[in-house]
């Protein structure tokens, strides 16, 4: 029976045909010497391991026994045979052994371990039975020295194929005189194929992905073979997992009497850094393409900026010796229109650079998307007017429809959509249509612009997205615009997950279609009790003045007022506004913000900075637009508060309250 330390490293394989050897070993050596126990011993300074016992059925009856001294080396410790040891050495040998005679053959080095032979009641005193001992050391260091190179080898392989392993690369070999191929673990890894999987040389090539990498591995191997040139290759193939593999494949060839006989090489897995390299490359070319499309923006934008500065430049430098007034304030309109086209400019450049650049964001809340269209569809009425262009409007959702979104870009996609058919619509009519639709369970606001203008051919629209491609065609440098409208458009549609349609047809108009999902909210009416004003405040006069370009809205701000018999005067716009303020001293002021002529937010910065409104006075902003944004502008305008469209009685009297007890304080 062999006991052997299983805590060895050795390889299972040789380990087991090592035991089998030496189980024999020392069998034929009991048999030789006429005993019935063999041992091998490993010998250390505390324990003597029983490795191999040829019998179980006498003693020693322990794997292990305590070491009898730890000195060394074992010759002193182990005496040769049981005529030269000690009495002391006798009485331990005769309790774990249970014998009083043995010869103990030389000592041999197993796996960094002494070892030796040892036979239990053989005599030593019979010197035939020494040099039968001498033989079976011979047969045992035979033995033990083709242990000791076969663990090498087996060791060797093992480190070659976790090289192999960790720098992913396989080994093959291909014997062209009977055809066969094999393939290391490795190869086999990288190929996906189970262990059973039996290679050619044919199925090998189809691995390769069908096209150029297969044709070129044939025209390799077959130069190979030809002329006994090593080759060296970057190819795809595809697994048998289906998986494409990125391979670097090195062959060479054994050639005997100028006809080859062997190929053979390595196949590394180089997926990563091609994968990585094709990666750069298209980065490379993105770079490279937004760095030319970039000087042709920088260039686009410095001829488009040439145009409103010869008008400002031109007209400033007229006026300085235009003595007519009329010809000086039409050259003064000249001034100012192209001072606001720079302006436009300007801010269009700024909102396309931050979305490309991907500094743009969006910012959600909730706002009346009625009144946010009307406020715009106000602002257009008066253009479309001096241009003679009938406006028709179709809302299709009632004034307390609120919706949660971000209604600043969404107004902004409206306005340019707008302005653009303004442009382009010398006569004829523009029609905007808006509703609110569910599809599934998401409200989507549908939208769609509509004009009998100039239209764009097949040519045009196939650009009409991309930055600064408007018509250049066109003789009207009006017409012509800054070409970054559209492209705005596109990108916010794009970033609020809409969709943008255009249809058009040269000579017959356009018609842009947005749908731009968004989600409902709805106003609580009843988050604030009812606001009640007493008598004694009702008995402060108060100056109201309300600001709004549409007469409806000033109409029902107005009817709210009179509850509380206060008859407010009216502005169509902040520029009259203004003009009112300087004559009047408001208590308080309605200021919508979405105005043309002159906006609310700088009406309000003109009349505060003229110091136009009494120490008690304040401004109150009424707008459509809800955003974090537009009250902070508002804000920095000097308005005192914030009213969304559509106003109810409550906000209103709150606000009445404010102005009533101001006013009471300082009178």
């Amino acid at each position: 029976m062999v006991y052997f330390d299983e805590q060895s490293s050795l390889n299972v394989k040789l380990e087991h045909q090592l035991k089998a050897s030496l189980t024999s070993l020392v069998q034929r050596g009991c048999d030789s010497f006429g005993v019935f126990q063999g041992l091998l011993l490993q010998l250390d300074e505390e324990t003597v391991n029983i490795l191999v016992k040829a019998s179980s059925a006498y003693a020693p009856n322990f794997k292990s026994v305590p070491s009898f001294s730890t000195c060394v080396p074992v010759d002193n410790c182990f005496p040769v045979n049981s005529a030269k040891c000690s009495t002391a050495f006798k009485q331990w040998f005769s309790t774990y052994f249970n014998a009083e005679k043995y010869i103990r053959g030389r000592v041999h080095t197993l796996d960094g371990s002494q070892v030796c032979l040892v036979f239990i009641n053989a005599c030593p005193e019979q010197s035939v039975n020494l040099d039968k001992l001498s033989l079976l050391d011979d047969c045992l260091s035979v033995m033990l020295d083709k242990f000791h190179l076969e663990k090498a080898e087996t060791n060797q392989n093992t480190l070659y194929e976790k090289l192999q392993s960790v720098a992913n690369i396989g080994t093959w070999e291909v014997d062209l005189t009977t055809n066969a191929l094999s393939w290391s673990s490795q190869t086999r890894l990288i190929h996906e194929v189970s262990e059973d999987f039996v290679p050619t040389l044919e199925t090998a090539i189809n691995f390769y992905k069908e096209g150029f990498d297969r044709d070129e591995i044939n025209r390799i191997v077959s130069h190979t073979v030809a002329t006994g040139e090593p080759w060296s290759a970057t190819l795809e193939l595809v697994s048998a997992k289906g998986n494409s593999v990125w391979i670097e494949t090195h062959g060479m060839a054994e050639m005997k009497h100028g006809k080859c006989i062997r190929l053979f090489g390595t196949c590394q897995n180089v997926n990563k850094s091609v994968q990585l390299r094709l990666e750069l490359e298209e980065r490379r070319r993105e770079a490279e393409a937004a760095s030319k499309e970039r000087g042709m923006l920088l260039s686009r934008i410095s001829h488009e900026l040439k145009t409103p500065l010869n008008g400002i430049t031109g007209m400033l430098q007229a006026l300085k010796f235009e003595n007519k007034e009329n010809v000086r304030m039409r050259k003064a309109d000249v001034a100012l229109h192209s001072a606001d086209r720079l302006l436009s400019l300007i801010n269009d450049v700024l909102d396309y650079t931050s979305i490309i650049n991907g500094e743009f964001s969006l910012k959600y809340s909730d706002f009346c998307a009625r009144s946010l269209i009307e406020d715009i569809l106000d602002v257009f009425k008066t253009k479309c007017a001096e241009k003679g262009v009938r406006l028709y409007a179709v809302l299709s959702f009632d004034e307390n429809t609120y919706v949660h979104g971000d209604a600043a870009r969404i107004s902004q996609v409206i306005t340019n959509l707008l302005s653009n058919a303004v442009k382009f619509t010398p006569k004829g009519y523009i029609s905007v249509q808006v509703t609110l639709k569910h599809q599934g369970d998401v409200p989507i606001l549908l939208a769609s612009i509509e004009d009998t203008g100039v239209g764009m051919s097949d040519e045009i629209l196939s650009r009409i997205f991309r930055p600064f491609q408007n018509d250049t065609a066109s003789a009207s440098e009006e017409l012509n615009g800054n070409g970054l409208g559209l492209s705005i458009v596109n990108q916010l549609v794009g970033k609020m997950d809409g969709e943008l349609e255009v249809r058009s047809s040269a000579g017959k108009g356009s018609c842009f279609d947005i749908a731009i999902p968004v989600e409902m909210a709805v106003l609580d009416k009843e988050k604030q009790s009812d606001v009640i004003l007493s008598s004694d405040l009702l008995s402060v006069p108060l100056n109201v003045l309300v600001v709004d370009d549409n007469d409806i809205n000033r109409f029902v701000l107005a009817s709210m007022l009179e509850k509380f018999n206060y008859l407010p005067d009216e502005a169509e716009n902040g520029e009259v506004a203004v003009q009112m303020a300087r004559a009047k001293k408001y208590d308080i002021i309605f200021m919508d913000c979405a105005m043309p002529v002159l906006d609310g937010v700088s009406a309000t910065k003109i009349i505060v900075q003229e110091n136009l409104l009494p120490k008690h006075g304040r401004i109150v902003a009424v707008t459509a637009n809800t955003t974090p944004e537009d009250k902070t502008n508002c804000s920095n305008a000097g308005m005192a508060d914030f009213l969304a469209k559509p106003v109810v009685q409550n906000d209103v009297t709150l606000q009445v309250r404010h102005a009533l007890n101001a006013k009471s304080v300082t009178a």
